[in-house]
C-alpha cells in the first residue's frame, strides 16, 4: 500500500517502545490500559532465487544471485475508546512496500478510526453491523483473499501475490455495512463504499480528483461466498497541468509491495504488478468467489474488466508500461483477468499444497503482438505451530510483448519465507 514514512528519530524509538510493553508483557499492560489496547506482533524473513530471461528490460535482472530478503515485521494496535468507536494502526518496516533500499524506517502501513454508526444511535441491532471509516483505509475490489502485505503473510497460501490484485490504502472515509440472516440459503450479505484522494499525504490542487469503490458480497449456507467489486476514479484533468513525476494515481490499479525483487528494480517498485493501466480515469468491475469444498479444500477465483481513458507513452509516443513511461495520453486502455487458486491441505492444520494461475489480456485498441500475461505459483505450507508457518513456492510469469509485463521477458524461480505471528 503506498505509505506515510515516519521519519523523526525520536517518535520511532517512542513507538518501538509502547509496543514492546504491550508486546512482552500483556498482562501488565491490559491492566495499565485498562484492557483497551490488542496488540499483535508479525514477522517474516524471505529467500529468493529468481531472475528474468535474456530480452528483459532491464539486463542485470537475468543475471541475479539467490539471496535472503530483509526482515519485515508489522505492529498493529486495535484500540477501544468507547463502546462504539475504536481505533486501529498498523506500523511496519516492510522494504517491499515504501522506504529505500538502504535505509531501515518504521512507517505507518494503516491507520482508520471506526464508529459504530447503529451504536452511537441506539439503534444497535444483534445481526446488524454499520461502521463509519476515517483515516488511510483499504481500497480494494476483491474479498475472501489470501494476500501478503510486509510481515502479514499468513492468510495467503503462497508466498506471492496475483499480479492482478488491485488494491492499496490512501486518505479518505468508508462505509462498511453487513446483517447475518438464519433459516435461510443465504447466512450473510456484506456492502461497503468508499471515497479516497489517490494519496496517503495530502494534494488540494483543484485538478487532483477523487477515487470511489465499493463492494457487495454474500455468504451461503453451502460454503460458497461470492460477491461483486467496482471502482472508478477521475483523476485525468492533472495530465494536462502536472509534470508526469508530480501526478497523482490511483495506487489501486498498481497494487500493493510483491514478494519478489529485482536487481533492475527499486526494493518498493511494483515491477512484478501489471503496468498497463495508468490509473487516472479507471474504472474495474470484478467478480469474486470462493467455494469450502470441504474443511481442507478451498477453491477461490475472481476475474474483470479494468479500463482507463489514458495510456503510458514511451519517448516515442507508443503505448507502453508504467516502468517504461515517459508521459500519458489520452488514447484508452484495457485489460480483461482471471485468477484461479487452490488450497488442499494434506494434514489437518498442518501441512497443505497450493496453487494459483493469473491471466491477464492487453485489449487496448490498435496493439500488435502477443498481448498475455500469466504467472503460475506452485506452493506447499508447513505449520510448525499454530502461529508458526514455513513455506515454498515456484513461480513463472510470462510476459508477452504487447502484454502488460514489466520485467519485458519471462522470468522463474524459488522462493521461501518463514513467518510467525504473536497476539
Amino acid at each position: 500500500m503506498i505509505r506515510k514514512p515516519v521519519n523523526q528519530f525520536a517518535r520511532g524509538l517512542l513507538t518501538l517502545g509502547i509496543c514492546y510493553i504491550a508486546l512482552a508483557s500483556p498482562t501488565s499492560a491490559a491492566e495499565f490500559l485498562d484492557e483497551r489496547i490488542q496488540a499483535k506482533l508479525m514477522l517474516m524473513q524471505g529467500f529468493q532465487a529468481i531472475e528474468a530471461n535474456r530480452g528483459a528490460f532491464e539486463e542485470p535482472n537475468t543475471d541475479m544471485a539467490p539471496g535472503f530478503q530483509r526482515l519485515r515485521f508489522n505492529i498493529e494496535l486495535a484500540i477501544k475508546i468507547h463502546d462504539y468507536v475504536t481505533a486501529y494502526v498498523d506500523l511496519g518496516e516492510e522494504p517491499n512496500d515504501f522506504g529505500t533500499d538502504d535505509q531501515y524506517e518504521i512507517s505507518q502501513d494503516l491507520g482508520y478510526i471506526d464508529l459504530d454508526v447503529l451504536g452511537l444511535t441506539g439503534s444497535k441491532l444483534q445481526n446488524q453491523n454499520w461502521l463509519l471509516r476515517a483515516g488511510n483505509i483499504v481500497s480494494t475490489v476483491f474479498e475472501y483473499r489470501g494476500y501478503s502485505d510486509g510481515a502479514a503473510v499468513q492468510s495467503n497460501p503462497l508466498i506471492g501475490n496475483s499480479p492482478i490484485d488491485f488494491v492499496t490504502a490512501e486518505s479518505g472515509i468508508q462505509s462498511l455495512w453487513s446483517k447475518t440472516m438464519s433459516d435461510s440459503v443465504v447466512t450473510k450479505v456484506n456492502a461497503d463504499i468508499g471515497l479516497t484522494v489517490p494519496t496517503f499525504f495530502e494534494d488540494y490542487n483543484g485538478d487532483r480528483g477523487f477515487n470511489t469503490f465499493g463492494r457487495l458480497s454474500f455468504n451461503t449456507e453451502f460454503g460458497l461466498d461470492f460477491g461483486l467489486g467496482w471502482f472508478t476514479s477521475s483523476l485525468g484533468d492533472q495530465v494536462a497541468k502536472r509534470a508526469f513525476a508530480d501526478v497523482q494515481t490511483a495506487g489501486l490499479i498498481q497494487g500493493d509491495g510483491d514478494n519478489y525483487n529485482f536487481t533492475g528494480s527499486g526494493a518498493s517498485s511494483r515491477d512484478t504488478h501489471i503496468g498497463l493501466l495508468p490509473g487516472l480515469n479507471a474504472r474495474i468491475l470484478q467478480i469474486n468467489a470462493q467455494y469450502h469444498v470441504s474443511p481442507s479444500t478451498i477453491f477461490r477465483a475472481w476475474a474483470g474488466i479494468a479500463k482507463d481513458d489514458f495510456s503510458f507513452v514511451d519517448s516515442n509516443g507508443e503505448q507502453t508500461v508504467a516502468s517504461q513511461a515517459t508521459a500519458y495520453r489520452k488514447t484508452p486502455s484495457e485489460i480483461n483477468y482471471y485468477v484461479i487458486e487452490a488450497t488442499q491441505y494434506i494434514s489437518a492444520n498442518r501441512f497443505y499444497i497450493a496453487s494459483r494461475y493469473s491471466s491477464a489480456t492487453n485489449e487496448s485498441r490498435n496493439i500488435s503482438g502477443t498481448k498475455d500475461l500469466s504467472r503460475i505459483q506452485l506452493g506447499l505450507g508447513w505449520w510448525l505451530t499454530d502461529k508458526t508457518l514455513f513455506k515454498a513456492e515456484y513461480v513463472k510469469q510470462a510476459e508477452g510483448s504487447a502484454s502488460a509485463g514489466q520485467i519485458g521477458s519471462d522470468w522463474d524461480g524459488l522462493s521461501a519465507e518463514l513467518s510467525v505471528v504473536f497476539d
